[in-house]
């Protein structure tokens, strides 16, 4: 019974993480670490049940989800960066 609820719990955290709206860098984030909080959860129930392909495939979206998360950093760090490069160019 308690396997069962840590697979329900994993579902709705999953279907909250792509309800969210991902046109905004802030979205992309938020839809990305619930995402990862929930593949982490099914990673967990996958090992209990045990479902090694559960297991594995979540534990894949975990990684993908880092990466991704590290890309929307870095991407939006250059953003910044320029933006602030151009305010700098047109003080001058």
């Amino acid at each position: 019974m308690i396997i069962e609820l840590v697979g329900i719990f994993a579902t709705v955290i999953i279907l909250i993480a792509m309800s969210i709206k991902t046109t905004t860098y802030k979205g992309d984030v938020w839809m990305r670490i619930i995402n990862l909080i929930g593949s982490a959860v099914f990673v967990v129930y996958g090992v209990l049940l045990p479902a090694i392909s559960t297991a594995i495939l979540n534990a894949a979206l975990v990684v993908v989800n880092i990466v991704h998360l590290v890309i929307l950093k870095k991407e939006h760090n250059k953003e910044l960066q320029e933006k602030s490069n151009e305010n700098k160019e047109k003080e001058a």
